[in-house]
């Protein structure tokens, strides 16, 4: 699945966007359909449960694939700041070498990073790694939709450079998100942060958040067709 918001210009900008063509913004259904955030965690905490039973075996399978291939730990745990500013630990299949920050600090993950092994680069472009976050959304740190968590040594640095960014505080962090579908892996913060604050105003829409997890589920089905063929 090619990525929804690179236009024809290869402009990133949120005002490029046909919003309207993707999420039906302009629809009675987008504006008036509509969930307050206490029912939404609600549902989120029993869904979480249904999404750990269904993909128990697939989470097996990735663990101890992890375990064959590259050893050591499975899981990989990291601090993040959550709503309100809230810290927590977010959980994930590691898909790096171990202490693959020990000499170098916290370091952004990029495109060809040469500490994600070569099995970590499948369960990231497939987002099988994010399936561990279904704890984080059970414990009420995270929700399935919303800006993705960042590490506090970032935020303390984007909430000065980058306007609005503190408005992230204002939401639960999400597995996944506006920008995650409509941006290449390699956007910045200051390109996210654009599709980050247009889903903080549209949040409540039902329809919104519908279609932000049907577009990735359809993007995680095409990356295992792609393979298969």
């Amino acid at each position: 699945m090619s990525n929804l918001a690179v236009s024809d210009s290869g402009s990133l900008d949120i005002e490029k966007f046909d919003m309207k063509n993707f999420f039906y913004t302009d629809s009675f259904l987008f504006r008036k359909l509509t969930v307050g955030e206490k029912a939404v965690s609600a549902f989120e905490a029993l869904f979480a449960v249904f999404l750990l039973v269904l993909f128990s075996p697939i989470m097996l399978t990735v663990a101890l694939a992890i375990k064959l291939t590259m050893g050591g730990k499975v899981l990989y745990s990291q601090t993040r700041v959550g709503k309100d500013g809230a810290r927590f630990s977010i959980y994930k299949f590691r898909t790096m070498i171990e202490n693959a920050e020990a000499k170098t600090g916290a370091v952004l993950a990029s495109k060809n990073d040469p500490r994600i092994t070569r099995l970590g680069r499948i369960l990231r472009a497939s987002h099988l790694d994010e399936l561990p976050q279904l704890f984080n959304v059970l414990s009420g740190d995270m929700s399935f939709v919303g800006p993705r968590p960042e590490r506090p040594e970032f935020v303390d640095i984007y909430e000065v450079e980058i306007a609005k960014y503190i408005r992230r505080r204002e939401v639960k962090p999400g597995i996944t998100g506006l920008a995650q579908i409509c941006l290449p892996y390699d956007a910045t913060a200051s390109e996210k942060i654009q599709y980050d604050v247009y889903y903080i105003d549209q949040r409540h829409s039902i329809l919104f958040n519908l279609l932000i997890s049907y577009y990735t589920a359809i993007k995680m089905v095409t990356f295992f067709n792609t393979i298969k063929n």
